[in-house]
């Protein structure tokens, strides 16, 4: 079965879309200042919003698939290059129309101070998440209800790109040394365990916070591809609602909120192989990273010609209506092309 073929037996890019439309509507409640109205913070008793679903969704099919990449890729080289032509082409894009577009229409200093400013030039730095992100531009949306940032969605790039960095060495290790590699993220999980619920021994951003939590998601879902388990198979009615069932109850229950790290993973990998008509959601491409990546600052954008007059459904209606367009030019202009060149380098 070859590559375009295989695509469309899974439900990996439908997924991928609804989790990007999924965080795009709940910022369209975080960023008006409205998040506590937020309809999945009130369906759960304010624990989780939508975007943790979505979160939950990106990483862990990031960690199953880049897991994967890095297995099959044919050095590490070709590894690293796969990885650049997904991510930085856009990136760096988007990262130079906030400089030398919304930064000038948005500002609230004179041209003159705004590109005089260090602080515009060192925002270049996003283009390369794994060295740490700039989230903000001199005078940039100061008067915004929420935040000045230009995009906050950026920071899971910092948490993704390290992660590749991290997986990289699947590729040194897959053959003679997989198993303690394998141990190794077993200890990182019973060492977020021990922080966690035993006693916190440190506050590093490596065993605690959401970095930690989605790191071991990704990390988690890769194991589920070492494991080497043949989750094409077609899985039981029962099996799915097992799963479900308990990630249901490590979601309600506190004191078993760590298995939301392996069952979320589980489920998502196993909903991804279910053979549906949905499978065939990326026939026309992969428009998930535009969607992504274009969508906080276009929000930003709206809220500040709106001046805060805008509801949450509106907000969400009006960036979608814009970022749909933009991700499936981006997709077709840019990113296909970028990912065409994967097996120039080897």
């Amino acid at each position: 079965m070859n590559l375009t073929t295989e695509r469309f037996t899974n439900n990996f890019d439908f997924l991928r879309v609804m989790a990007a439309l999924l965080i795009a509507f709940s910022h369209s409640y975080a960023l008006l200042n409205q998040y506590p109205v937020e309809p999945f913070m009130l369906l759960t008793n304010h624990k989780y919003d939508g975007s943790f679903i979505a979160l939950g969704i990106f990483f862990s099919i990031s960690g199953f698939l880049i897991t994967k990449s890095a297995v099959h890729s044919t050095s590490l080289l070709h590894y690293a290059w796969k990885r650049f032509l997904r991510i930085q082409p856009l990136l760096i894009v988007v990262t130079l129309l906030s400089i030398f577009l919304i930064g000038p229409l948005f500002t609230g200093l004179d041209m003159r101070s705004y590109f005089s400013s260090p602080e515009t030039y060192t925002y270049l730095r996003n283009s390369f998440p794994a060295t740490g992100i700039q989230f903000g531009l001199p005078g940039v949306f100061e008067h915004n209800l929420k935040e000045n940032g230009i995009n906050g969605s950026l920071w899971t790039l910092i948490v993704e790109e390290r992660l590749y960095i991290f997986t990289a060495l699947i590729f040194f290790l897959q053959h003679k040394y997989k198993k303690p590699y394998i141990l190794l993220i077993v200890f990182y999980n019973l060492l977020y365990i021990w922080n966690q619920k035993i006693g916190q021994f440190s506050s590093s951003n490596l065993l605690n916070g959401q970095s930690a939590y989605y790191a071991l998601m990704f990390l988690n879902a890769g194991l589920f591809y070492l494991s080497g388990y043949d989750f094409k198979q077609k899985p039981s009615v029962f099996y799915i609602l097992l799963i479900g069932l308990l990630l249901a109850v490590s979601l309600i229950f506190p004191a078993m909120d760590y298995f939301q790290l392996i069952f979320f993973p589980l489920l998502v990998i196993v909903f991804a192989y279910l053979r549906m008509p949905t499978n065939k959601a990326g026939k026309w491409g992969d428009f998930t990273y535009g969607i992504y990546i274009f969508s906080f600052p276009v929000q930003q954008m709206l809220i500040a010609f709106a001046k805060g007059s805008l509801k949450p459904l509106q907000l969400f209606a009006y960036t979608v209506a814009i970022c749909l367009p933009l991700a499936i030019l981006s997709w077709h202009i840019l990113e296909k092309k970028m990912l065409k060149l994967k097996d120039r380098i080897k």
